[in-house]
């Protein structure tokens, strides 16, 4: 049994698996053809409306009142969303370069603030702001590397100097777990940074929607996690609590 006033520790299922797998094989197989993406809201939406009508019972009530409040959020999120753009396009005469990017926004919308939302609830600020942060450094890093390796060989310095632009993340991941208010701070500053320095909304040649969607994926992550470092708690400081060591007691 846990010990009460702690979280219950996320662990992988058996159904998290299947999901996780259907998406990916969604999202591998959209090259192939679009039509495999259902793949993916297969796994995103089919555990919980199987869960919705009873037939599948693998979460507790902190896990499922977890995921209510998260899918509100999401409802929260999109439909200020759409309530923005309605006014934007109903207030004058606009062109929409790619309308079917529509759809991958609000998408895209609807799954970041419902994990997220999941992440806070499971881990705190603090721990889901660390592995965020650690997931962008990874990414980063084997970008630079595929970079650095690709057909314009820049040399081994090149190699061995461009990876030092992750190192930001990992420093903002530590900093996170001891220091959140002013890795939230900086978190927010970077967020500024790579806003103006991305172009995002400023670029004429890309669709106002298409901008949203990058807005969305690269720079709303370090949003979120700047926004939940600055307004955490004092009681929820993870710096005074045991480490993620959940199980049966």
């Amino acid at each position: 049994m846990a010990e009460p006033g702690k979280k219950p520790r996320w662990r992988p299922s058996r159904t998290n698996l299947i999901a996780t797998g259907l998406i990916l094989a969604g999202f591998g197989l959209a090259e192939v053809s679009w039509w495999f993406i259902l793949l993916v809201g297969m796994g995103i939406f089919g555990p919980g409306i199987l869960r919705e009508f009873g037939l599948l019972r693998d979460k507790d009530e902190f896990q499922r009142r977890a995921d209510h409040r998260a899918g509100y959020h999401a409802f929260l999120a999109a439909g200020i969303a759409a309530c923005a753009l309605l006014a934007w396009f109903r207030s004058g005469e606009r062109e929409i370069k790619d309308p079917q990017e529509l759809t991958t926004l609000f998408f895209a919308l609807l799954c970041f603030v419902w994990i997220f939302s999941s992440l806070l609830a499971y881990w705190g600020a603090q721990r889901t702001a660390a592995r965020i942060l650690i997931g962008f450094g990874v990414g980063w890093l084997i970008f630079t590397i595929a970079d650095s390796l690709g057909p314009e060989w820049n040399g081994w310095l090149a190699l061995l100097l461009h990876p030092l632009i992750t190192l930001p993340f990992f420093v903002l991941a530590w900093l996170s777990k001891r220091m959140p208010r002013i890795s939230g701070v900086l978190l927010l500053v970077a967020c500024v940074y790579f806003f103006d320095r991305f172009g995002i909304f400023q670029r004429d040649h890309l669709g106002l929607v298409t901008q949203g969607v990058t807005f969305l994926l690269f720079i709303c992550p370090l949003l979120a996690c700047g926004i939940a470092l600055v307004a955490l708690r004092d009681e929820e400081d993870e710096t005074t609590e045991i480490p993620d060591e959940g199980g049966d007691g």
